[in-house]
């Protein structure tokens, strides 16, 4: 579970954070692109709620699958789009590793935790671009850092 912490990551919070326990906020504020960031919104608080409430990490695989599918949906406003389909390309490639791995084996979330860690890498500018703009255009805070 705490490997899907880093999709929450890359989907909205700041990069720098590795915990993505925070939830997300939406402000009041009128957003640039209001249909983009309602539907960003929406689909980062529930995959924060469907991963906090998951106790089966063999259920994650299916689950990001989906939130890859609604983020590649939305149509990202173009100084991000780049960034965003690089994103949901991610959390594809989170999910395919999620899915090979064999949680019964104790060195499991090690062995994801170095999988993940160059993704997450290659990640990173795409995640702050993502971020800031969520943050700065949209309203969307992660509430620990925000």
């Amino acid at each position: 579970m705490a490997a899907a912490a880093v999709l929450l990551v890359a989907c909205g919070g700041s990069d720098e954070e590795e915990a993505g326990t925070s939830s997300a906020s939406a402000t009041t504020a009128e957003p640039a692109d209001p249909e983009f960031c309602t539907a960003a919104a929406s689909i980062q608080e529930r995959l924060q709620a469907t991963v906090s409430d998951q106790s089966d990490p063999t259920r994650l695989p299916a689950i990001l699958d989906e939130a890859a599918s609604e983020i590649r949906a939305i149509q990202a406003p173009d100084e991000i789009s780049g960034d965003w389909a690089a994103l949901a390309g991610g959390v594809e490639q989170f999910s395919a590793a999620i899915a090979g791995i064999d949680f019964t084996d104790p060195d499991a979330l090690t062995t994801l935790d170095q999988q993940l860690t160059p993704l997450q890498q290659q990640l990173g500018a795409a995640s702050t671009n993502v971020g800031d703009y969520l943050r700065d255009e949209c309203g969307i805070e992660d509430d620990a850092t925000g």
